[in-house]
Order: structure tokens, then sequence, then C-alpha cells
């Protein structure tokens, strides 16, 4: 990965956490630039295949994490954050973002949870949630993932914390 995507990722996923922790939203004036960014360093770097691997990583971004968004689960800043993070590596590279991301973002809702003395509930709660994803009862889903008492994780820096690492991982 070329030094200027891997600069533009870090200051993307940077700025996207800090809003993300300080005003618990992800704004479009971050996730839009980043994206254009990614793509005009994807096609600078490598021509027209640059150009169509931005433009599948943002299309698979997009895609991974927009279920969540419409099960209520997820707020759109993380879904477009995503898309912009695709646009700047590709797919390939974003598989392994979506998994440390995935993991980092599991250890992440525990700890909130333990901290906050729901742990139980939490690990519960999200067995009946994985079961309605799987029987496809998208209304429960939503119920569930909007109830008031539900814990919300500024996902934005637990995905600003798996690009980062992927980066370590990836030299």
């Amino acid at each position: 990965m070329p030094f200027s995507v891997k600069l533009a990722l870090t200051i993307l996923v940077i700025a996207a956490a800090g809003t993300d922790l300080r005003i618990r939203r992800i704004p479009n004036w971050i996730t839009v630039p980043g994206a254009a960014v990614g793509f005009a360093l994807q096609a600078y770097n490598g021509g027209l295949r640059g150009a169509l691997s931005s433009l599948a990583g943002a299309g698979l971004g997009l895609a991974i994490f927009i279920a969540l968004y419409v099960a209520g689960g997820m707020g759109a800043g993380d879904v477009k954050l995503f898309g912009a993070v695709g646009a700047l590596t590709g797919p390939e590279p974003l598989v392994l973002i979506f998994v440390l991301t995935g993991l980092l973002g599991g250890i992440a809702a525990a700890v909130l949870a333990a901290s906050r003395g729901r742990l139980r509930a939490t690990l519960e709660r999200t067995g009946e949630l994985l079961l309605d994803l799987g029987r496809l009862r998208w209304q429960e889903v939503r119920k569930n993932s909007a109830a008031p008492d539900a814990l919300r994780l500024p996902y934005g820096a637990v995905i600003a914390g798996g690009t980062l690492l992927s980066l370590v991982v990836l030299h």
C-alpha cells in the first residue's frame, strides 16, 4: 500500500474517531472527501485498475455494514466511513480490516457491558439478536437494536482501531 494511501487512511479514521467519540456522529464532511481522496489516490497509483479497486472497496465497505444500519444497530456515519475506508484500500485489505474491526468491536462491547454491570444481559440480548437475524425477523431486530437501554458503542473509533491495526499487520 503506497505511503500516500496509508497517510490518507490514518487521517480519515483518526478524524472520524475523534468526532464519533466527541459528538457521537461521523459527519459527511469527513467521509465524502475521504472516499474521493481514496478514489483519486487509487486511480493515480494504479490507473484504471486502481480506480476499479477503489470502487469495489467502497461498494464492499458499504455492503458489509448496510444490514446493521437497516436493523438500527449502527449509524449511517459508520457505514459511510467503512465505505470510505474501502475506497482507500480496495476490497482485499478491507476484508482484514473488517475482521480486525469485528474483533476489536467485540472486545470493546464486552468491556463496556462489564463496566456497566450488564455483561450477562448484553450477551443474552446479543444471542436473541443473532437468532432474530438468522430467522429474518427484521422488525424484532430493529426493535431490540433501538431499545432505549441498549448500550451504544462509538463504532467509528472501533473502525479506526481495526484500520490502524491492519496497517501494522499489512506493513
